[in-house]
Formats: structure tokens, sequence, C-alpha cells
């Protein structure tokens, strides 16, 4: 069940669920999600923050979507530039020339989801909560930003234009005996995983290689799912630009992915889109509501984030065991003042609320790894999760889930 959005409230309509009708494992103490503002939009120009990956190019696109008219964008695509110049909405693009003004990007030493430093923004826009399953606590860039700017088209989807006259590089990927359904099993991008297990992606291929013909795209070596697929196209083919693999996902009868790049460009095209996360804190800012997800962390602080509140004396700790340790073992010693505490957050986070953020941003991702190491350390359970989530999965990929339905790891804590 998906939730609408007026004046800036997550709402429901009359048939609202009451707490006790929401399984224990989806139920959470969520009143809101903060969302960082970080693309500057008018009526003729859109001015993102600089240095975009993939996934935020598109979602800059989709914002332009539901505005609606031509507009001046500046941004450096990269990669994606075939598909930023060729999109109706962009009547010009020009190199940025720096950071939008009003918006003020936080950078945290801190890596996360395959990335070198985390960051976020001081403007943000506050979306507010309802009573409602865990899965729905989500709100990605496009929706956010078209709250922000007010505009009255709210359709979360990235976009993309794809050139119908293109020559079909991937035609031949294409199966003509059975439809095609894409997968994008291992996100390269990723240096640090909560959860890969290629055994997952095989259990999938041999539950839907009877009904579908199976392409894995992606990576640079796929190994034993290699053997359990008809095709397999390397990220390092030549035929793998961005643009041919926004031709193939749209002619696909389905995607199945990793969150990354790949599955935001899918979700631009295809409306039957499968994601796989490990992070629930990658979920909630940048999942669709259109799409299915499998979603195999479900971390105790994510559903009741007032267990994260740290005191003075407990940041301070914290902060302490990130440093080179002197001795044998045991607690921590702080060898601060408050004052000298003060001193250290200015001088290397630039204030106490980024040194805030960087701490919570590393107990956040201690609270992920252990919210699946719950149960992928355990046989029975592992077995069970990955057989319910594979027919889940299965049964979204068919069309027979609705869309926005989700699995979530009944993890307890």
């Amino acid at each position: 069940m998906g939730f609408t959005v007026a004046m800036g409230t997550a709402q429901r309509g009359v048939n609202a669920l009451r707490i006790h009708e929401i399984p224990y494992h989806l139920r959470h103490t969520v009143q809101r999600l903060d969302l960082p503002v970080y693309i500057e939009l008018s009526p003729g120009r859109c001015r993102p923050y600089p240095g975009l990956a993939l996934g935020d190019t598109l979602m800059v696109l989709g914002l332009i979507r539901n505005q609606g008219r031509p507009i001046t964008l500046h941004l450096d695509p990269g990669p994606a530039r075939e598909l930023v110049e060729g999109h109706p909405l962009v009547k010009e693009l020009v190199s940025p020339s720096g950071p939008p003004p009003g918006i003020d990007v936080i950078h945290i030493p801190v890596k996360r989801s395959g990335r070198q430093a985390a960051w976020t923004s001081r403007l943000v826009y506050r979306l507010s909560i309802p009573v409602c399953p865990v899965h729905e606590v989500r709100a990605n860039p496009v929706l956010a930003h078209s709250l922000h700017h007010g505009l009255a088209n709210l359709d979360d989807r990235p976009s993309v234009f794809v050139d119908p006259s293109r020559p079909p590089a991937l035609k031949e990927l294409l199966s003509r005996r059975k439809p095609t359904l894409i997968l994008y099993p291992f996100n390269p991008g990723r240096e640090d995983n909560f959860w890969q297990d290629s055994q997952w992606w095989i259990g999938l291929a041999r539950a839907a290689r009877e009904r579908f013909s199976l392409v894995a795209v992606g990576a640079r070596d796929y190994g034993e799912l290699t053997g359990e697929v008809d095709a397999c196209l390397t990220m390092d083919d030549p035929a793998s630009t961005l643009a041919d693999l926004a031709w193939l996902f749209g002619r696909a009868a389905a995607f199945a992915g990793r969150d990354g790049g790949p599955s935001h460009l899918a979700a631009a095209v295809n409306p039957r889109v499968l994601v796989v996360w490990d992070s629930m804190a990658s979920y909630r800012f940048w999942a669709g509501r259109s799409l299915n997800h499998v979603l195999l962390s479900n971390p105790y602080i994510f559903r009741y984030p007032q267990t994260c509140w740290l005191s003075r004396t407990e940041l301070m700790e914290r902060v302490a065991r990130m440093r080179p340790s002197e001795g044998a073992g045991g607690a921590p010693e702080v060898p601060w003042t408050e004052q000298e505490f003060e001193s250290l957050a200015e001088n290397t986070f630039g204030g106490m609320a980024n040194l805030t953020s960087a701490v919570l941003a590393l107990v956040e991702i201690e609270e992920e790894r252990q919210g699946v190491r719950a149960w992928l350390e355990q046989t029975d359970i592992k077995q069970q999760y990955y057989i319910d989530s594979q027919a889940f999965a299965l049964r979204s990929l068919l069309g027979e889930a609705p869309p926005g339905e989700s699995w979530v790891a009944p993890v307890f804590p």
C-alpha cells in the first residue's frame, strides 16, 4: 500500500491502518523524514549540486519532467551525457559554475553505499509520516524535490528519453521465444555490501527461467550465475552504453536488480521493476513508490529511531573509538574536555552538527550490518527468507504483485 502526499504530509484516506493491523516486524515510530534538497529549480533553469552520480542525474531528469517545461540545465552529466542531451525538456546543457546558491551540502567523512564519503544538505524538506508499515517510509529525490518546489506532478520515477530511431545494438539479447527478464545481480560500484550472495540470484534465475529468457547485465564476472542465464552482457562490452541499456531495459518484460544506477535507469523506462536492497537507509531515500522491492535489512533502530539518541558523553565515547587505539582493550578513554571536544568538532568536521552526523552514520552502518547478520548466519532462517523473498520477487516480475508492494525481512529485536 502506498501513500499520497498533500501539503507536505503523507496522508492516508479514510481506510487508515491501525497499528494493530500492521505485522510486528513492520511496525515503527518514524514520524518524519528530513529529505535533502540539493537541486535548484525555476521555470527556465535547473541547477543541481555538482558531482552527481548516475542515479542522481536520472532523478534530476525526473524532476524536470514533473515541472513539464524546457529548461537550461547546469550539469556535467559524465557518462550519462547522451541521455541528458537527448532529453526533450533539456533545451540547453551548460557546465556548472559552482553549487547552486542557498544550498549547503555537508560532506561526511564516512564511506557509505559505495561512495568514498557520505553527504547531506542543510536544506531539507520535512515529510510527515502517518501510521503505515515500515516499507512505506520512503521518498526518493524526485518526490522530495517535487514537494519542495511545489510541483503539481508528484511522479517519483526517474526520467530518460530513448531516441526511437536509435540503432538497436542489443536487439539480439531479446528472446523471440519467451519474454526477456533483465537481471542486475551485482553492483560493481559498491565496495562494501551488507549482503551479497549469488545463490539468491541463482535461486531466482532457476525459478524464473521457465517463464523468461534471462539476460544478466552490469558486472565483469557473473561466476556461477553464468550457467543459469541465457546471455551475459559485461559492463566492459562496447554495446553496454547507458543509451543502449535504456533501449534494452525498455523493451524487456521485466527487470530485477540490486540498488544502483542501472536499476534507476530501468525504473525510468519499464513499469515492472524489482529492486533488492541490503540497506534501509538507502531504501528510504531512493526507493520508488511504483516499484516492487525486496528489503533484506530491517534494523531495530530504523524502526525505533529514538533508540539511536546519543548523549554528549556517548558521542565523545564513540569518537574516541574512532581514534587509533594506544592501549590494549577495555573501554576507550575520553581524552577531551568539553571545550576541547568542541574545538575538535570544529577543526576536524566543520562543527558539532557534522561530527554528530558522521557518528550517527557509522552507528547506522553498524546496525545495518547487524540487521542482516541477524538472519544471514542462521541457516534455517536464511533458507526460509530466500524461499519467501524469491517467491515474492517472481510474483512481482510476473505482474502479480501490486505496485509499491515490498517483501521485508521479518527481523525482530
